[in-house]
C-alpha cells in the first residue's frame, strides 16, 4: 500500500524522519516542493522495510538531476550499494581533465577494475592492483586498510604502498559515485567519477585514454 502526504507535512525535511516513524509498514511518498510554475522540484520516497529514505531532484524541464538516499542503517545500505564491479569513468583535478573513459576498447590500455564486496575493495589493473579491507561507516564514509602496488618488482617504477585511511562516497545515481579525496592532495580540487559496469559486458566499455597523474588509488 503507498500512501500520498499533504504537502504541508514536509515544510522541512527534518520533521519528515519524525513523521516517518508513525506511518507504519506503508510505503510514503509524495512531491515535497515545486518550481514557480508548479513542475517538481524535490520528490521524496520512503521504504520503511529498509528505513531508506530516497530524495530525487529535478531540473525545470523536468528531468532528474540528482538522487539522494538516506538511510537508519546508513553502513548496511552504502554496503548494498557499493557492491560490485566499477571503473573510473572521469578525473577532474583543479577543474582540468585528467581521464575520461573511452567507449573503444584498446587490448594495450584496459582500465582498472574495482571490486567492491562486505567486507573488501580489491583493485586490478594492467600496472596496478590493490587489495584493501573496507569497513562501512555510514552512507557516505568508507575506511580502508590495505596496500596498493604499481609495476613489477625489480623494476624502476615499483612502487607500493600501505594505506589506512577515511574516504567520502557521494552516490549520484544506481550506475554513478563521486569518490571525495581519492588523491590525498589537499592542495587540489579533484573530482573521480565512478562507473559501475558489468563484467560480462565490460569490453564495450573500456577506455583508451592514459591517467596523467603521477599514481592512482
Amino acid at each position: 500500500m503507498t500512501k500520498h502526504l499533504p504537502l504541508q507535512q514536509f515544510s522541512f525535511l527534518t520533521p519528515l524522519f519524525i513523521f516517518i516513524v508513525s506511518c507504519g509498514s506503508d510505503m510514503v511518498e509524495d512531491v515535497v516542493e515545486t518550481y514557480d510554475f508548479g513542475k517538481k522540484k524535490l520528490y521524496v520516497r520512503y521504504h520503511p522495510d529498509s528505513n531508506v529514505l530516497e530524495k530525487h531532484f529535478y531540473n525545470a524541464v523536468g528531468e532528474m538531476i540528482h538522487l539522494e538516499r538516506d538511510s537508519l542503517s546508513y553502513g548496511y545500505d552504502l554496503k548494498h550499494f557499493m557492491s560490485g564491479t566499477w571503473i573510473i569513468d572521469k578525473m577532474t583535478v583543479d577543474d582540468e581533465v585528467m581521464f575520461e573513459k573511452d567507449s573503444v576498447y584498446n587490448t594495450d590500455s584496459p582500465p582498472n577494475i574495482y571490486t567492491f564486496s562486505n567486507d573488501k575493495l580489491l583493485v586490478s589493473g594492467p600496472q596496478y592492483s590493490a587489495d584493501y579491507k573496507i569497513g562501512y561507516l555510514d552512507s557516505s564514509q568508507v575506511e580502508l586498510d590495505g596496500t596498493w602496488t604499481y609495476g613489477v618488482e625489480g623494476e624502476k617504477t615499483y612502487r607500493t604502498q600501505r594505506i589506512f585511511d577515511i574516504d567520502y562516497i557521494q552516490i549520484l545515481s544506481y550506475y554513478t559515485f563521486l569518490w571525495t579525496d581519492f588523491l590525498e592532495d589537499s592542495e587540489k580540487e579533484e573530482e573521480v567519477l565512478f562507473r559501475r559496469i558489468d563484467i560480462p559486458i565490460a569490453i564495450d566499455l573500456l577506455d583508451t585514454t592514459q591517467i596523467t597523474t603521477e599514481e592512482t588509488r
